[in-house]
């Protein structure tokens, strides 16, 4: 819904971007980006479309990003009153945790190991990280597509 510190309505008339999928002749799916299903199901359907040589499809996810776009910024005052409130409701761990308890499968013993195991892991990411060197500066553009 944002580019950068720019809302999406103030850079484009479209309200989908999944529309300008028309002009590529692929097609185009818009997907609540909160709802961990309705994103496999989306992204599953596409890749089925691709493997069976039908080409490429575009998925638009809508969320929300609640902070700032860089964080030495801080959070811009461009958004509307209770916007980013309104949108934490919608947080998409949460939604996913209710869906998985609503369908049995998830319990609190469950969430407590899986929450351990990623702890685990974003713990080892982080350590990584930091003990790596930083890149040269030759290495700037390494794995940048331009066309």
């Amino acid at each position: 819904l944002y580019a950068a510190q720019t809302s999406a309505a103030s850079t484009h008339a479209l309200s989908d971007v999944a529309a300008r999928a028309a002009g590529y002749g692929i097609p185009g799916v818009v997907v609540d980006g909160n709802d961990v299903f309705a994103v496999r199901q989306a992204a599953n359907a596409a890749v089925d479309r691709a493997r069976s040589g039908g080409g490429p499809s575009l998925i638009e996810c809508k969320t929300y990003r609640w902070r700032a776009h860089t964080e030495r910024r801080g959070q811009p005052e461009l958004r509307e009153a209770g916007e980013i409130e309104a949108w934490k409701r919608k947080d998409p761990i949460a939604l996913l945790e209710r869906q998985l308890r609503d369908q049995g499968e998830l319990d609190d013993a469950g969430l407590q190991t899986m929450e351990r195991k990623i702890m685990t892991a974003l713990e080892a990411a982080v350590a990584f990280a930091e003990a790596s060197p930083f890149p040269l500066p030759e290495q700037a553009t390494d794995d940048v597509f331009a066309a």
